[in-house]
């Protein structure tokens, strides 16, 4: 799912990128909001990729160095990784939303488009929840892999 989002963003992104290439170029319209809709796509793009990053373990360690290590002290490592990530994703996440909360009842807008400057700053409270649950769910699933006796992927 989370590669639909990152496609779709992706390409809104680009898109806008060109756009406004194509305006200040050619065009010369008063048109501000094509960076600002490229910026809040590239955040969420950024915040997603992350999770998706870190499900797999390829941003948290070296997985090189990883698959050498002998079987019980890898998962050991993956375990202490995703604690420490757990951790970090709540701190963060919860003081974005103490960010998000400021930024509701001021009601900050982005001059160029006029939306809510809470909607590319939600991104980090997305980014850092789904973190927060995906971590939990691989953690949750080495303890129980190693209670069983099991090697873990």
């Amino acid at each position: 799912m989370e590669q639909v989002i990152i496609s779709v963003l992706f390409s809104i992104m680009v898109l806008a990128v060109f756009l406004q290439v194509v305006n200040r170029n050619l065009l010369k319209l008063e048109i501000s909001w094509f960076e600002e809709v490229a910026r809040c796509c590239m955040v969420y793009v950024l915040m997603f990729a992350a999770e998706i990053g870190l499900r797999d373990h390829s941003q948290i360690n070296i997985d090189s160095v990883v698959r050498r290590l002998p079987a019980k002290m890898a998962n050991v490592f993956r375990q202490v990784s995703a604690v420490v990530t757990i951790f970090f994703s709540a701190a963060v996440g919860f003081s974005s939303i103490q960010i998000l909360k400021t930024q509701f009842t001021t009601k900050a807008i982005m001059p160029g488009s006029g939306l809510p400057t809470y909607v590319p700053q939600a991104s980090v409270t997305v980014g850092c929840i789904l973190i927060f649950m995906t971590q939990t769910i691989i953690l949750l699933h080495t303890l129980t892999i190693h209670k069983k006796g099991g090697k873990s992927a």
